[in-house]
């Protein structure tokens, strides 16, 4: 089993690190009895896609371009690239992904690899950029022939009538409106600032109206300033805050006997985590909703041995979906599409699920 897990990994670490392309293929399951078998049928090699005859002797071969700034959302790639890989090998289709790196998101660095990526006749493109890199790349032509997932953005943020551009982030807007439904005609929220902070806050006035908002400092983690506010109590406390700040928050709020009526919070705090840093009685009458559905168990453990979590991790399951879409858009295959989640106009429409904790973990309440 170890070698088996030396191999996947020295596989991963192939292309998340350099720019050379892949072919793999895989057995029908993962278990010790296979990994002989593996070993025999993971094929890692330089590919000379500069040939004339490579497109034509690899018509089946699917390739995948991923094009990201390192600088910016370099936590993002591995998991990204590992998620291709664990979909591809799970659906036993051989493969070819090649990454990018713009380092940041500069116009400049942006089209030299994109064009880099379209004279490798590349057509299918996961591109990890944030608003600010997408705007400059909607920007300029040049992508008329590519279809471009956009795994960070949602189309609600941006500006294009560009169809060959899909986008994968989730809605916060709608999840917040699915936590306004639960909640009571007392509501605060606590948030920090930042631009996921602010955008959540904005989007949380405009839906719960006047409320009491309370702004958490990023570098302290003393909030007794905060609990001695009395309005708190009995209220609905909303939570955009990342999970070690709402652990914090929320045994806080039991040290100090403060007991809202809820406690809700978006995908941010939608992971295990949380659990571990806080107890049973802090998440009394915890509720989170995330976007994320359930996908095949199987896929979840390769996708886990390959160092992705789609499961939890929104970027994960968002680039999950983006590469079943793109390897199935215009395809001849009559299999069906792996993940059942349609687009709505070039967007993915998630479904918002509701979620209260538990002690052992999150149970589902509803989905919209």
């Amino acid at each position: 089993m170890k070698n088996f897990i030396l191999i996947l990994c020295s596989f991963f670490l192939f292309v998340a690190c350099a720019q050379k392309p892949i072919v793999v293929s895989k057995p029908s399951t993962i278990d010790e009895k296979q990994t002989e078998v593996l070993k025999e049928q993971v094929l890692i090699e330089p590919l000379d896609i500069e040939s004339e005859d490579f497109l034509l002797e690899n018509t089946s071969l699917n390739r995948i371009a991923v094009i990201y700034p390192s600088k910016v959302v370099g936590k993002y790639a591995k998991s990204t690239i590992s998620t291709i890989s664990a979909y591809l090998l799970f659906n036993n289709k051989k493969f070819q992904v090649e990454t990018f790196d713009t380092k940041d998101e500069s116009l400049e660095s942006i089209l030299t690899q994109l064009n880099s990526l379209k004279d490798k006749a590349y057509t299918k493109v996961i591109a990890l950029f944030t608003k600010n890199g997408f705007n400059l790349l909607n920007s300029v032509e040049g992508s008329e022939n590519l279809k471009i997932y956009f795994p960070l953005i949602n189309k609600e943020e941006i500006n294009t009538d560009n169809d060959n551009f899909i986008f994968g982030g989730i809605s916060y807007q709608k999840q917040i409106e699915l936590l306004q439904t639960i909640a009571s005609d007392k509501n605060s929220m606590f948030y920090i600032n930042s631009y996921l902070g602010n955008k959540l806050k904005d989007s949380y006035l405009n839906t719960f109206g006047p409320s009491i908002v309370k702004e958490i400092a990023r570098n302290n983690n003393r909030f007794k300033y905060i609990m001695n506010d009395e309005r708190i109590i009995g209220s609905t406390v909303l939570l955009n805050t990342p999970i070690i700040k709402s652990s914090i928050i929320m045994t806080q709020l039991t040290a100090y006997e403060i007991s809202p009526s809820k406690i809700l919070s978006t995908q941010l705090n939608y992971n295990p985590l949380l659990l571990k840093l806080t107890q049973e009685r802090d998440r009394e009458n915890f509720y989170v909703v995330s976007s994320i559905s359930e996908v095949d168990n199987y896929i979840e453990d390769y996708a886990k041995l390959l160092g992705s979590d789609i499961t939890y991790n929104w970027v994960d399951y968002s680039s999950l979906i983006g590469i079943d879409y793109l390897i199935n858009d215009n395809s001849n295959s009559m299999e069906p599409r792996f993940i059942k989640i349609d687009l709505v106009d070039n967007q993915v429409n998630y479904k918002q699920t509701l979620y209260r904790s538990t002690f052992y973990g999150f149970q589902k309440v509803l989905t919209d």
